[in-house]
């Protein structure tokens, strides 16, 4: 983006978009589309997937104005989130196991260690 922004407005809106170029390989015409949508839609973000960016208007009644092909390169997120007031990243989740066979076998060791020192003991 080779251009001088001439207000705060376009300023943060520009550094946001090179953000967006950290996570996601989009083209220069992307690139400006992207920018200019924010910029003309007071309610506009961006929705950043696994493989794509969608270009929605409103919160509460969103509507997907176009979808942009474009490879996450960062495998350590899962997406983005990208509006005129903010810039966030999800990190990629990955489900635990949680406490079942291995939390029930940990107790079950410890009632064995408890049951030998009872027994060591008399």
């Amino acid at each position: 983006m080779n251009f001088e922004p001439q207000t705060y407005e376009e300023l943060i809106r520009m550094k946001r978009c090179v953000e967006l170029t950290k996570y996601y390989e989009v083209t220069e015409e992307e690139l400006w589309e992207i920018y200019h949508f924010l910029e003309q839609e007071p309610e506009a973000f961006i929705k950043g997937g696994r493989q794509n960016l969608s270009l929605i208007i409103g919160q509460n009644t969103a509507k997907t104005q176009k979808v942009i092909m474009a490879n996450c390169t960062d495998s350590s997120i899962d997406g983005i989130l990208l509006s005129r007031t903010g810039f966030k990243v999800f990190p990629h989740y990955t489900p635990s196991s949680g406490s079942g066979s291995s939390g029930g076998s940990s107790s079950n060791n410890n009632n064995n260690n408890n049951n030998n020192n009872n027994n060591n003991n008399r």
